[in-house]
């Protein structure tokens, strides 16, 4: 297999660069169910133009760039981590879906774009992912493989790149905007069954606890050394409650630890999204706000 041909697209450059601190959280709720799988990746979609549940073999972005959004935490050493990705159905060539790639990276508790990359499938990253199809998939952990989940009652095997692959291959050694994650604490809070909700997030300035909640002003009881230490802290919501502040878990984030320099949609509408202020009629999309170049520069 030989090296993939660079493919460039100077509008999707641009609407790259300016997804930086972007809160996919609103978006998200706008085009899928709370519930769905990949509803953030909806989110992406739709913010650059496209339409958010496209199943098509054809490459996402004018079938000549695929988007892929990864979700990143810091680790406690201080570097990013993430899961394993699905590429595409089984049905689907994975090589071609991973020719040239735009990876768009998403903090994990706050879902705000904290940067992006381009690649192609070349060199040291073609090869490893070619050597994936003479390992063992239990023991040899390879690059790339096949899992099949359940969707619709029904299994949908896909194609996998590992988290070990991503790490080598494409995560950045460090970005802004990333916090570390609890995993067991984020999914005890969420809850279990059909009533699986994200916890509700506000962000610390740096005043005494409690904190005011962003949506009702009731108090926020947190830990401040936790903050000061790890960034962010579970956090109880005192009365008086909100119409929602009652029925989900909630965790306060220290704003000092959000990207500094947001692009086209700015600072505050990253603050809104965050802390789940924006009604599904005032998220504003960000296409909307990315001049389109006369010349893409297509090679």
């Amino acid at each position: 297999m030989a090296d993939t041909p660079l493919r460039r697209c100077a509008h999707l450059e641009a609407l790259a660069e300016s997804a930086l601190g972007l809160g996919l959280g609103p978006a998200a709720a706008l085009v899928a169910p709370i519930h769905a799988r990949g509803r953030f990746g909806n989110a992406l979609q739709w913010h650059f133009g496209l339409e958010p549940h496209d199943s098509s073999e054809q490459l996402d972005w004018e079938d000549r760039i695929e988007l892929k959004l990864v979700s990143v935490w810091r680790r406690r050493d201080g570097g990013l981590a993430c899961d394993k990705l699905k590429v595409c159905d089984i049905t689907a060539d994975p090589w071609r879906k991973l020719g040239n790639v735009l990876w768009v990276f998403a903090d994990r508790m706050t879902r705000a774009i904290v940067g992006h990359r381009f690649t192609r499938l070349a060199g040291a990253a073609r090869s490893s992912l070619a050597a994936a199809w003479d390992h063992d998939p239990h023991f040899d952990r390879p690059a790339i493989f096949v899992e099949a989940r359940e969707q619709d009652e029904r299994q949908a095997p896909a194609y996998y790149l590992s988290a070990t692959w991503l790490a080598e291959h494409v995560l950045p050694a460090s970005l802004p905007g990333v916090y570390r994650f609890d995993a067991k604490w984020w999914s005890e809070a969420r809850g279990h069954g059909r009533w699986r909700r994200d916890p509700l997030l506000a962000l610390w300035r740096g005043e005494p606890s409690p904190v005011a909640c962003p949506r009702c002003g009731g108090p926020l009881r947190c830990e401040l050394d936790r903050l000061r230490a790890e960034g962010w802290s579970p956090a109880v919501h005192a009365m008086p409650l909100g119409p929602d502040c009652g029925l989900q878990a909630h965790a306060v984030l220290a704003m000092a630890g959000l990207p500094l320099a947001p692009g086209a949609l700015g600072f505050d509408d990253l603050v809104a999204a965050i802390e789940s202020r924006v009604a599904a009629s005032q998220v504003a999309r960000l296409s909307d706000r990315v001049l389109e170049p006369e010349d893409h520069e297509h090679d």
